[in-house]
């Protein structure tokens, strides 16, 4: 029975090993979304980035004139 055993996981194992080797049609198109989620979320992370920046410049800006006015009083 023990060789049976030692067969049968032979065999899966070169199923497993020939069944990973080559990239089916769906296979590839899963990579490539992939990719392309990828490539979107880099994109919205600089724009949030970008934003984020500008937000705190305008900030900043703000309280340089807020600082300006109480100046002037």
């Amino acid at each position: 029975m023990p060789r049976n055993h030692m067969l049968l996981s032979l065999i899966c194992v070169f199923f497993f090993i020939t069944g990973c080797a080559e990239q089916g049609p769906a296979e590839k198109a899963g990579e490539k979304i992939d990719e392309n989620v990828e490539s979107s979320m880099d994109a919205v992370d600089d724009v949030i980035e970008e934003t984020e920046d500008n937000a705190e410049a305008a900030g900043e800006a703000i309280d340089d004139q807020v600082d300006e006015i109480k100046g002037g009083y």
